[in-house]
């Protein structure tokens, strides 16, 4: 049988782990985007992408207190469906 691993930080947490993966990887997606973009659907792109790992952190942070913490880990999926649909717009765009 399996032993669980113990957490004992956000970084721990494997969505914590998938979500830094992908924010690493839109960055490197969005260099390639056309020089127009770069200030506005890039930036929003990477804030969006980066805000999922900061509302994981601070919910793992207020982890005692159940409903904020719902509260911190619902705020994440906005922003992570925020930054999906831009990457599909892009992607759809240039084909």
């Amino acid at each position: 049988m399996e032993r669980k691993r113990d957490i004992r930080h956000f970084r721990d947490l494997e969505v914590y782990k998938r979500a830094f993966d992908a924010a690493m990887r839109i960055y490197h997606i969005t260099k390639d985007f056309p020089a127009e973009e770069r200030f506005s659907l890039v930036d929003q792109i990477r804030r969006a992408s980066r805000s999922v790992c900061s509302n994981l952190a601070e919910a793992w942070r207020k982890r005692r207190y159940i409903a904020v913490f719902k509260n911190k880990v619902t705020d994440s999926m906005p922003a992570l469906l925020n930054s999906l649909s831009h990457h599909v717009l892009h992607l759809c765009a240039t084909k």
